[in-house]
């Protein structure tokens, strides 16, 4: 079936059924060229997001779920060319993975449908390059069902994501291959339930044929928005946009108001972006999007809202050798406040294993970071405050995104009191952008401390949340001040929030010759540790920490705190005993001996200070040095750190490489790892290189580090002999 007769079945089912109404309001507006600024600026202060785009942005969290064939080759991008014959999911598990992403919080679920390999999850009618073919199942399974059927048992939203760009499929890079796009589109839409959203990416390379494809985007959304009208489209899409970057963290002045070039103007007919021809083709990954500055020469004005999209692990699919790298609870918490408590949308990737399932420590990040999370938003003390200076207070507490307190100033104070003295260290904040719009620029939190206000934090752009962190602080009168806003604000929620106290082990991580003392400490006053030594949960019982603990074996150690009945997470380490021998190819200095022969495997990490005691230092040479295991072993990782001090002539090395051997003699390179930090005069830097490449019937272990040779051209000391200083190698 051609895509003429799919439109001419849309027009038609058009007319039986009527079309999706518009919103009351149009998500986007028009800017005349005679309209100054302040219209403008009131134009974009009006605009308010879709009734798809409400209820996306009030999920907050979403979660991608990357899985195909590459899950099996160990591949990030497929070549388009596998056997179906090697996707075999030993225990698949579509219930585990949808229940651990409801118990961290996320609320929609979004597989790879398809990724740029071509494999299809689902058994298409249109391709055999899918389940139907694969042993699994016996070829009689649907990867998209069982997630879709989780979903609903579970109440998660559902979507999924299906790759334009496709390196199998043979009409890639035709006309015909939209047709064969759309065909996939339809069974997706029409087989699995409500769709609450539709991903694509911008990829777009070669098929298997050498050739490219010009996508009928204008067609796909016209399907999209007929089939699934509640769905948004990401981020190739009208309705969701990428943030720019895949690092989990959003800007720090976040607008959803964003403007169009005046020569998009044809693309925005009435209520395009509502229902079919906005065509996203301006650059999101500036810093600055939606300033009044980017506004002035607008044609015109859209809401445009940003997902900001992040892998728990460095990449998209599960690789075994990843599994010591998953992103900690702690990270993940940063990721949250930089995400979703900066105007945006956290889509987080957990990757299935070749099993078919979440990997236990993935699982264990992500209820480490929702016992942070809720631990800190528990209780919001602003529940019990009152206002000496404005009314109607307890709307800004109910819990409801779309009540709000409407100023009538541009720039309005709000004062809180308490009765007794609070303690926080967290700030939210909320617009209610469903209603209003977003139009608060610049504000402030002050504190009354000795009965003078102190500003507490400063920032910009608030939208739908916004989450600021800074020290605790006591007081029992807070006040909230809007500097600069597009027209009168409307703050629909805000709160104040003390989050759980945190525990430092130091050394975080350490291999030693001879003993190791351990340090712990809690980023608060107040709280008590606890820890265990045999790798046994600790509680309240447990070992109470008095002050540093020394090692002299192997061991696993496991800490938590408690102040104020607010617990922190258990954190686990493992310090390894260093029974290997050490051989240098290179003497290191007598002045800088870092503890002599056994200094770099001490756990003792130095300071950007080169002289305190801790750096090894090797003059005009390499830094070369071969470790005996004493057997063979599978190392998961090894690493070494670098110090560079421009003005103390000591400079990262050019280039680290790992070697390993058998017998001392045959080494073999596993990686190099090119220095990508410039030899400046910013002040004193620390460098980890680290490899997680395979390291199977380990013997020896070679790690060396290339020397510059010389200070570079402009150095004050130019040609003279450079350093390399180095303290400690961490093997797991």
């Amino acid at each position: 079936m051609s895509i003429k007769h799919y439109l001419w079945i849309i027009f038609i089912l058009g007319l039986r059924t009527g079309c999706a109404k518009p919103a009351a309001q149009p998500n986007y507006i028009d800017i005349h060229p005679n309209d100054n600024m302040e219209t403008i600026v009131k134009k974009a202060a009006a605009l308010r997001p879709s009734p798809r785009q409400a209820a996306w942005q009030k999920l907050e969290m979403t979660g991608f779920i990357h899985f195909t064939v590459n899950t099996f080759t160990d591949m990030e991008w497929g070549q388009g060319d596998e056997s179906p014959q090697i996707f075999n999911p030993t225990n698949f598990d579509a219930e585990q993975m949808v229940k651990a992403c409801k118990d961290a919080g996320i609320q929609l679920i979004i597989p790879t449908a398809k990724h740029h390999d071509g494999f299809c999850l689902w058994p298409s009618k249109f391709t055999d390059h899918s389940v139907k073919n694969s042993p699994w199942k016996k070829g009689r399974g649907d990867i998209i069902a069982e997630f879709a059927a989780a979903c609903q048992k579970h109440g998660l939203k559902f979507g999924f994501y299906l790759s334009p760009w496709d390196r199998h499929e043979p009409s890639y890079g035709s006309d015909a291959y939209n047709e064969y796009f759309v065909n996939q589109l339809t069974e997706l839409m029409t087989q699995y339930g409500e769709i609450s959203e539709v991903w694509f990416d911008g990829a777009c390379g070669e098929g298997n044929n050498g050739q490219r494809q010009v996508f009928d985007w204008e067609t796909y959304y016209a399907i999209i928005r007929k089939l699934a009208p509640k769905a948004v489209i990401a981020v190739m899409g009208p309705d969701v946009r990428w943030v720019g970057t895949e690092s989990g963290y959003g800007r720090e002045t976040e607008w959803s108001v964003l403007p169009l070039a005046v020569q998009n103007r044809d693309k925005i007919t009435e209520n395009s972006q509502s229902d079919v021809n906005f065509i996203p083709n301006e650059d999101k990954t500036q810093e600055d999007l939606g300033s009044r500055e980017k506004l002035k020469n607008a044609g015109t004005l859209v809401w445009y809202p940003s997902e900001v999209d992040v892998s728990i692990r460095p990449g998209w699919f599960w690789h075994e050798n990843e599994n010591n790298l998953v992103k900690t609870p702690e990270k993940l918490v940063d990721i949250y406040y930089s995400s979703v408590g900066r105007n945006s949308v956290l889509l987080l990737n957990i990757p299935p294993t070749m099993e078919g399932k979440f990997h236990e420590k993935d699982i264990k990040s992500l209820q480490g970071m929702r016992q942070i999370l809720d631990n800190t938003f528990e209780n919001n003390f602003l529940e019990k405050a009152s206002s000496s200076n404005i009314s109607g207070i307890n709307i800004l507490c109910d819990g409801d995104p779309e009540s709000s307190w409407k100023s009538k100033d541009l720039t309005p104070r709000l004062i809180f009191g308490f009765d007794q003295e609070i303690e926080f260290d967290r700030f939210m904040i909320q617009e209610d952008v469903f209603n209003v719009g977003q139009r608060v620029e610049a504000f402030s939190l002050f504190a009354k401390i000795n009965g003078k206000w102190q500003e507490m934090i400063k920032a910009t752009t608030i939208g739908y949340k916004r989450l600021l962190r800074f020290p605790p602080v006591k007081t029992d009168e807070i006040k909230i001040e809007i500097f600069e806003s597009r027209n009168t604000p409307a703050l629909s929620e805000i709160g104040l929030y003390k989050a759980p106290p945190d525990i430092n082990i130091i050394p975080e991580k350490a291999s030693f010759k001879n003993h190791l003392e351990v340090q712990l400490e809690s980023s608060e006053p107040g709280c008590d540790i606890f820890y265990t030594l045999d790798g046994s949960e600790p509680n309240r019982n447990s070992q109470k920490y008095s002050g540093p603990i020394t090692l002299t074996e192997s061991t696993t150690l496991k800490v938590f705190g408690i102040r104020e009945n607010k617990t922190t997470l258990v954190k686990e380490t493992i310090f390894t005993k260093a029974r290997y021998g050490i051989t240098y190819i290179h003497s290191f200095s007598p002045k800088y001996s870092g503890g002599g022969t056994f200094g770099i495997i001490d756990g003792k990490t130095g300071s950007t200070n080169f002289a305190d005691g801790l750096w090894q230092g090797f003059e005009g040479q390499d830094f070369e040095v071969i470790l005996d295991l004493g057997d063979s072993k599978t190392l998961q990782s090894a690493s070494a750190r670098f110090l560079q001090d421009y003005k103390s002539w000591i400079f990262l090395p050019q280039q680290v490489e790992f070697l390993i051997s058998r017998d001392a003699k045959n080494f073999v390179v596993i990686d190099r790892i090119i220095n990508d930090i410039s030899v400046n005069d910013s002040g004193p830097v620390i460098q980890e290189f680290k490899t997680t490449a395979l390291m199977e019937n380990v013997r020896f272990l070679k790690i060396k580090a290339k020397n510059i040779g010389h200070c570079p051209q402009g150095h004050p000391g130019e040609n003279g002999k450079a350093w390399i200083f180095t303290d400690e190698i961490l093997i797991l």
